[in-house]
């Protein structure tokens, strides 16, 4: 019987290697290590200035400008949903899709509010379509 072991980045001799290594931490929840020199080295203080974005909005893995916690996380069931594969399509084509993969009907409703006869690129043009009154960020940072 074969055993799926997750990842093929490594053998399983590796795999057993890199598990010892942590499996003091992982079972005292705190580092154990008895040479003070081999524990990693607490983020710095300046950590947090680092991960703010270059623009100066906020920071890196936060909210997008115009959006609130509830639009990312309906953007991205939305997106769960689609993937990239569906794109380009219209309306109609998108809901077919939705259907096919047994999307909730709230979902599915909520594309057909989109407007009819556009072709849609990308999940971001679609939801800037849905979404059209709220400001919602057309580009990355």
């Amino acid at each position: 019987m074969s055993m799926d072991r997750g990842s093929a980045k490594h053998g399983p001799v590796r795999d057993e290697v890199m598990a010892h290594e942590v499996r003091g931490m992982v079972r005292a929840r705190r580092d154990t290590r008895a040479e003070e020199w081999r524990s990693p080295e607490p983020p710095a203080e300046e950590a947090s200035a680092l991960a703010a974005r270059p623009d100066g909005a906020g920071l890196l893995g936060s909210t997008p400008l115009g959006m609130s916690p509830a639009d990312v996380e309906e953007r991205s069931e939305l997106g769960r949903w689609l993937g990239r594969a569906v794109f380009p399509a219209e309306r109609d084509e998108v809901v077919d899709h939705l259907r096919h993969h047994h999307a909730p009907d709230r979902v599915v409703d909520e594309v057909r509010g989109a407007p009819e006869g556009v072709q849609f690129t990308s999940l971001g043009q679609l939801w800037r379509a849905l979404r059209s009154d709220a400001h919602v960020e057309s580009r990355r940072y």
